[in-house]
């Protein structure tokens, strides 16, 4: 495992980390900003401006950068595992029996119990706290998958194999395309569970937000914990935003609003 351990943070986790610290805050200010214009005008483009700064200005630039960082590997590959498990469990009854019920049993463990495992094996590093936000933030993604399929109109399927479509044309252009702003809300979903297990991962030495709300606790330091608490709900805020725009933009594309 500690061969497995160090490949992962020298050659993939630790080139991402540097990148996002070596982004310019123009950079990361200004695309979610052109995101919210594209998305929904000028009133969404204020949102990144307006947070990102305002943390930008009172200190908190690197953590939050740190933070960013973490969740947007987890969101990753949560969205790289939850999403081919949700397409099986749509396609195949047997395979949805056990796929969702171990989405049940997942949910159903407090979140810091994830830590346990990955200490063991991964002792701590960034590694363990991504892996510990995985086991919690996949499920989302596997579930609106999941659903988002299964809603796709049973008509538009029969006009699709009517038209002679194999089940790979049907699936890649008829059913996921339809899915795809439901499935945008489960990605919405995974980001906000991993931005809740950011404080939890700190216990095991992570540098983010979550670290300087830790740091705050013992000195009962109420500004420093406040400022980063509200990190992380800046991150989920304009994460939200810009999906939810996205979901509602495809949804009308489609007609179905």
């Amino acid at each position: 495992i500690k061969p497995f351990r160090n490949a992962v943070t020298i050659y993939l986790l630790l080139p991402i980390r540097d990148f996002y610290l070596w982004l310019p805050w123009s950079v990361v200010i200004g695309v979610p900003a052109a995101l919210g214009w594209y998305l929904g005008g000028w009133r969404l483009t204020w949102v990144p401006v307006l947070l990102f700064g305002f943390l930008m200005v009172s200190g908190f630039w690197t953590p939050l950068m740190l933070t960013i960082y973490l969740v947007t590997s987890c969101a990753i590959l949560c969205t790289l595992i939850g999403i081919p498990l949700g397409i099986w469990a749509a396609k195949n009854v047997a395979a949805s029996r056990v796929i969702l019920t171990l989405c049940d049993l997942l949910q159903t463990f407090p979140s810091f119990i994830y830590l346990i495992p990955v200490i063991m094996l991964f002792q701590t590093s960034d590694v363990s706290n991504v892996l510990a936000m995985l086991c919690y933030a996949t499920v989302p993604a596997v579930r609106y998958t999941y659903l988002g399929l299964m809603r796709v109109p049973s008509t538009v399927v029969d006009a699709a194999i009517a038209c002679g479509a194999t089940p790979r044309q049907r699936l890649f252009r008829v059913e996921l395309p339809l899915a795809f702003p439901e499935i945008l809300l489960g990605i919405n979903q995974t980001i906000m569970m991993a931005l809740a297990m950011v404080a939890i991962t700190a216990l095991i030495g992570s540098r983010d937000l979550g670290q300087e709300i830790y740091k705050a606790l013992p000195g009962a330091d109420t500004g420093r914990g406040l400022l980063a608490g509200l990190g992380i709900a800046f991150i989920g805020i304009v994460a939200d935003r810009l999906i939810s725009a996205w979901a509602k933009k495809r949804k009308a594309a489609l007609g179905l609003v």
